[in-house]
Formats: C-alpha cells, structure tokens, sequence
C-alpha cells in the first residue's frame, strides 16, 4: 500500500483522496470502495487486498487557464512546439 505521504506533490496535486478502494493484486478489479479510509483498510486487511486513493478530476482555475493558453500562443524559441502540444492536451484532458 503506497500512503499519501509517499506520493510525489505532483502525482497527489493540492487535494485529499475523494474515496478509497481496495483491489485483488492478481485481478485489479475493485472489490470495495468507500469514503472511509479505515473501512477500506479493514476489509483490504481481512482479504489481503491492496489499497489505493482515488481522487477527484483536477480543476484548473481562470487564471491557470489563461497561463497555458498564453503559453500555447507563444512562438518564443523552437522548443515551443512540443510544450505547447502538451499544454494544449493538458487543458483537453482537464476541460
């Protein structure tokens, strides 16, 4: 089970895991979800089931928005091409 704190800033973003799920290592399949982290790890405990967070879709904000599409526009340097597809996927992905 990999614990919150040891999740990179950028892999956990600003937010709190939404829910909890806890799965089969040989399946993958969901076998139990719910708000309650402790719940989660109870059952994974019993079951010998992983545990994983499960977080909400990130938000961009208005301004973070006009950031990246200022930064699709910009023609500064070669390289430009490349970051301004990845902004642009970023802000499809995000909508």
């Amino acid at each position: 089970m990999k614990d919150e704190a040891e999740m990179s800033a950028a892999s956990r973003g600003s937010q709190k895991p939404a829910a909890w799920a806890a799965f089969a290592d040989d399946s993958g399949e969901t076998g139990v979800t719910s708000l309650n982290r402790e719940a989660v790890e109870e059952v994974a405990a019993r079951m010998g089931w992983q545990v994983a967070a499960l977080y909400r879709k990130p938000i961009l904000t208005d301004a973070e928005r006009e950031a990246i599409g200022g930064a699709i526009a910009s023609e500064h340097g070669r390289g430009a091409f490349a970051w301004a597809a990845t902004l642009k996927g970023l802000l499809e992905r995000l909508g």
